[in-house]
C-alpha cells in the first residue's frame, strides 16, 4: 500500500532532482564549445552572483572581471555588472585594476563602460579617480577614456584635469583640458 507523501516533500525532492539534472547537464555541456549558451532562449536573461571571468584571447594582455552580480542580456549582447573590478594583466607583468559601482560589457565589440566612484590603480603606483570610464577595444590593445573630471596621483604628484585618454598599447596617459599639477614641495603648475 502506498503511503501519503506531503506536498512539501514532493516539492523539495523534485527541486533536488531538477538541480541535480541541471548540474549534470552543465557539466556535460561544459566540454562542448558554446553548448551552455544554447540553453538560453532569446527572451531569457542570465544572472550570476559572485561573478568571475577571465578573457585570455589576446597574448599581450589578460582581462579578469569580478563582480558581485553579472546579468547577461542576450538580445542586447551586453553583460551588466554591479560592484565590478577589472584587472588588466600585461604580458610583461604590468597590471591595471579598474573598479566601479556599475559596469557594462558589450559582448559583440568587447567595449566596456564603468561608472560610479571609478578608481584605476597601476602596479607602478599611479591612481586615477573619476565618475566614469570607457574602454574601447582596438588593435593596439584598446584605449581607456573619459570626458569627466580626473584626479591622478602618484607618489609626490597630484594632477587634476577634465577628460583623459589612456592607451593600453603604449600605456601613455593624456589629460585633455583644465590640467593642474601639484608636485611634492608645494609647486603648482598649469
Amino acid at each position: 500500500m502506498l503511503e501519503k507523501t506531503s506536498a512539501k516533500k514532493l516539492f523539495v525532492g523534485g527541486g533536488i532532482l531538477l538541480a541535480g539534472a541541471l548540474f549534470l547537464y552543465i557539466l556535460g555541456a561544459g566540454h562542448k564549445e558554446g553548448a551552455a549558451l544554447k540553453v538560453l532562449s532569446d527572451r531569457v536573461d542570465f544572472q550570476i552572483k559572485d561573478f568571475h571571468y577571465t578573457e585570455v584571447g589576446n597574448p599581450d594582455l589578460t582581462w579578469e572581471i569580478n563582480a558581485d552580480t553579472a546579468r547577461y542580456i542576450k538580445k542586447d549582447d551586453v553583460t551588466l555588472f554591479e560592484n565590478v573590478t577589472v584587472k588588466i594583466i600585461f604580458s610583461d607583468g604590468g597590471v591595471y585594476t579598474l573598479a566601479g559601482k556599475n559596469g557594462s560589457l558589450h559582448t559583440d565589440t568587447k567595449d566596456m563602460d564603468i561608472d560610479g566612484n571609478v578608481v584605476v590603480v597601476s602596479d607602478e603606483g599611479a591612481r586615477f579617480e573619476t565618475d566614469s570610464l570607457h574602454y574601447t577595444h582596438g588593435n593596439d590593445n584598446g584605449r581607456i577614456h573619459t570626458k569627466d573630471a580626473v584626479k591622478m596621483t602618484r607618489p609626490g604628484t597630484d594632477v587634476r584635469g577634465v577628460g583623459m585618454n589612456l592607451s593600453l598599447g603604449n600605456r601613455e596617459v593624456t589629460l585633455l583640458s583644465s590640467v593642474r599639477a601639484t608636485i611634492e614641495g608645494g609647486h603648482e603648475s598649469n
